[in-house]
């Protein structure tokens, strides 16, 4: 049984964060309704690149659902949104503040509808001005949060980091909250409303960059890939690439001298404790690598590995998903899409006993696939459903062959 079996999810969130915090869900077992609006669906469908005429930014975190595609413009599509919303046990939508309350899919309306529902409403910055008139995009929550301000180096600039890092992050932190109400329903019997938003997201990764400023007044600045506190941790240049060093103490630092041996470097004034490295890490750096260049990264991963010092190679994407550790945490998984075959997605981020076997159900699935299967488990006779197919305010979708 799968930690979260039972407990039904309706999903009319897009694009990114909100589809990341269901899909969370629905790998721990939830059933999750993506409610898709017609003629096009989640607008992520639309952002390629594109596997055939499939969004290979939609198919990343849509795994495991099953989706209804309604004509969210009329009357009948609506009604029917609100009906699959009233056996619910969560909600979820990340429309800017305000919108669901037009729709009549506000917390107040869906909660009155079902009083024990779940009900998530994530933004870029929060459902209270001013930063409820800001548009919430990645970008701009990686910029304003002071993220990209500890990202890059003095001569690059800020930098935004390369991932969709608030979206991902705001699913996460979103799903958190979600498992927090539903064990708080176990106990009082109610619902609850859970907001979240890219800006909170980033502040909270920002972690002790944000608290050096607030306990000691100091406004972190660009550090590149070293460590902003510690040295010698970054990654250092080898003789045919690059190489990661993570030095967390001092046992580690006199372990990492005496492998490259450097050892009289333990004893030197300039270099005697954390302190006085980063002080000094551009001379450290520079009798670091005067070494590191002599061999190959490999060379290196093995003898400096062998010491006891943290290290590792630095990967590309492909070298990354093909890596023997990779393989091991069985982060890359295969399933059968419904148009393209065989596919292979990313796998858990966390594994949960009794939830872990069989936990991919689904393949990310087509606009519509599964409208007239959950209309019927929702209560739709066959007549019901097929008025709403014929009448265009609901699509089933059928494949080609």
């Amino acid at each position: 049984m799968a930690a979260l079996d039972g407990i039904r999810v309706v999903d009319m969130s897009r694009y990114l964060s909100g589809p990341t915090l269901t899909m969370l869900l629905a790998d721990l077992g939830a059933d999750v309704v993506k409610i898709e609006p017609l003629p096009v669906g989640d607008p992520a469908r639309q952002s390629g690149p594109f596997q055939d005429s499939e969004s290979v930014y939609y198919m990343a975190s849509n795994r495991n659902k099953r989706s209804v595609a309604l004509d969210l413009r009329s009357a009948e599509g609506m009604r029917t949104c609100r009906e699959l919303v009233r056996t619910a046990d969560v909600f979820v939508q990340n429309f800017k503040p305000g919108t669901a309350e037009k729709m009549g899919l506000g917390p107040d309306d869906l909660r009155t509808l079902n009083p024990g529902l779940v009900y998530v409403g994530l933004s870029g910055f929060g459902r209270r001005p001013p930063g409820s008139e800001l548009p919430g995009f990645d970008q701009t929550a990686q910029a304003m949060s002071g993220l990209m301000s500890v990202t890059g180096t003095p001569a690059t600039g800020p930098l935004r980091v390369g991932i969709a890092v608030a979206d991902s992050a705001t699913g996460v932190f979103g799903a958190v909250g979600v498992l927090a109400a539903l064990y708080e329903r176990e106990l009082t019997g109610e619902g609850a409303v859970v907001e979240g938003s890219l800006m909170q997201s980033m502040l909270t990764l920002l972690s002790y960059q944000a608290q050096k400023y607030l306990s000691l007044g100091i406004v972190p600045g660009q550090d590149g890939n070293d460590h902003p506190i510690m040295f010698p941790q970054g990654t250092f240049r080898t003789s045919d690439g690059a190489i990661t060093l993570a030095c967390g103490n001092e046992k580690m630092w006199h372990r990492l001298c005496d492998v490259l041996g450097l050892g009289p470097l333990a004893g030197d004034p300039r270099f005697a404790d954390n302190a006085a490295r980063m002080e000094n890490r551009g001379e450290l750096r520079r009798l670091i690598e005067e070494v590191l260049a002599r061999r190959t990264t490999a060379e290196w991963l093995d003898e400096v590995g062998r010491a006891g010092v943290p290290c590792g190679p630095v990967l590309t994407v492909d070298e990354a998903l093909d890596h023997p550790v990779t393989r091991g945490l069985g982060m890359v998984a295969e399933t059968e899409h419904s148009l393209l075959g065989a596919m292979k997605v990313l796998g858990q981020p966390v594994n949960v006993s009794g939830s872990g076997e069989g936990w991919l159900r689904r393949p990310p699935p087509m606009l519509g696939e599964h409208t007239r299967e959950v209309l019927t488990e929702a209560g739709y006779d066959e007549a019901a459903v097929d008025a709403l197919l014929g009448s265009g305010r609901a699509r089933q979708w059928t494949s080609p062959s």
